[in-house]
């Protein structure tokens, strides 16, 4: 294994890109085909961020005893048990099944929240500040590229092989993503450190509007899609495939203007473009071609806009004097935007409406993302 530490988290986000692009992707659209209405799936999908929230207290003592790396390597462990879970989660009926889903709800949010908490406090620890946006982008292009293969061979195991071979065999992936970060450095986390509180409200607020962005352009629009593919986990999964390819091809570039000193038009073109990609999916959901072409448009949206917001956000974690205290108080704002955009979508759906109007909600926090990240920009002294 190579000694550049920055070498084995790509190969770690390679092996964690598949398991998200191969089983994530695929849990509401699970409990749909097990009787749940859509609003249902999306509400208990909203459950497991709830829970990540509220369990986020957990992260720091076991951070101060053990290092970050250990606390992302819990989170690995702890979301393997949570695949192997998903297949037993019946459909809708009484105390019981409603007992299972509980107990998937709160391990999905353990192991999200020891993982993705972790994983960036991580991550921008080791981050070079001169190439965090180059290699954040890698990790980007690394995502993406995995994701050209990864859904479609999920989308067949879950449908041809079932529920259980199929979330067993990625959770075996999942397992594996521990192996490149054994030997990683483990950055240790101090016992008391002070926050910039007004720097710490800004990014929560950005997490924010970032997650009820996601919700709307990925949660949300993946179960649309999965409807409209006639829920087949092959189809869907193929669709997602297709469009992996365009993510791949415009992944490199934001990290590229970020470095090179253009970050504002790096917001332009990121931003701008998932403007486009949620005006593609609202009037593209119905019809199955149209949808798979406004997924290939927010495939290539998706690592530019993330790319756009995660260099600036792992740059005011290493400004503070704690990235994982800078990360727990700031990344719940991700989880309480999400699962607002599911818990909105759930209950308009519940009540008859359709998918277009929950998806066209995220243009209101791509609008708030564009303008918060411009002026943070502006208070750097960039104008380009």
């Amino acid at each position: 294994m190579a000694a550049d530490p920055m070498r084995r988290v790509y190969i770690h986000v390679g092996l964690q890109s598949f398991v998200e692009s191969s089983g994530g992707l695929f849990i509401a659209g699970f409990l749909v085909s097990q009787g749940f209405s859509n609003g249902m799936a999306l509400a208990a999908f909203a459950g497991t961020l709830l829970a990540r929230f509220a369990l986020r207290g957990l992260v720091l003592p076991l951070a101060w005893r053990a290092g970050l790396r250990t606390v992302v390597l819990a989170g690995v462990l702890v979301r393997v048990v949570s695949f192997l879970l998903l297949p037993l989660v019946p459909g809708v009926g009484p105390v019981p099944a409603a007992g299972m889903l509980a107990l998937f709800i709160l391990v999905t949010g353990l192991g999200s929240v020891l993982y993705w908490t972790g994983w960036h406090s991580f991550v921008s620890a080791l981050a070079d500040s001169d190439r965090g946006g180059r290699q954040v982008s890698i990790q980007q292009a690394t995502t993406a590229v995995v994701g050209i293969v990864a859904p479609l061979v999920g989308g067949v195991l879950v449908d041809r092989a079932g529920p259980m071979i199929g979330f067993g065999t990625i959770a075996l992936v999942q397992l594996a993503a521990v192996l490149p970060l054994i030997g990683a450095p483990n950055p240790h986390v101090a016992r008391e450190a002070m926050l910039d509180h007004q720097l710490t409200a800004f990014a929560r607020r950005l997490y924010l509007s970032e997650g009820f962005h996601a919700g709307c352009a990925t949660v949300i629009w993946n179960l649309a899609l999965f409807v409209t593919l006639g829920q087949h986990f092959d189809a869907f999964g193929g669709a997602i495939a297709v469009a992996g390819v365009a993510a791949a091809a415009g992944s490199l570039l934001i990290g590229h203007l970020i470095d090179g000193g253009r970050p504002l038009h790096s917001l332009a073109l990121a931003y701008g473009a998932a403007i486009l990609a949620l005006v593609a999916k609202a009037l593209a959901f119905a019809t199955p071609l149209a949808a798979v072409g406004a997924t290939a448009l927010g495939a290539l949206v998706t690592p530019m806009a993330a790319t756009a917001m995660l260099a600036p956000l792992y740059a005011m974690a290493r400004a503070s004097s704690c990235t994982l205290r800078f990360n727990m108080a700031t990344e719940g704002g991700w989880d309480l935007g999400c699962s607002l955009a599911c818990l909105i979508a759930a209950g308009l759906l519940e009540a008859g409406a359709g998918f277009r109007l929950p998806i066209l909600l995220g243009l209101i926090a791509v609008v708030a993302i564009w303008r918060m990240l411009a002026l943070w920009y502006g208070r750097q002294g960039v104008t380009a």
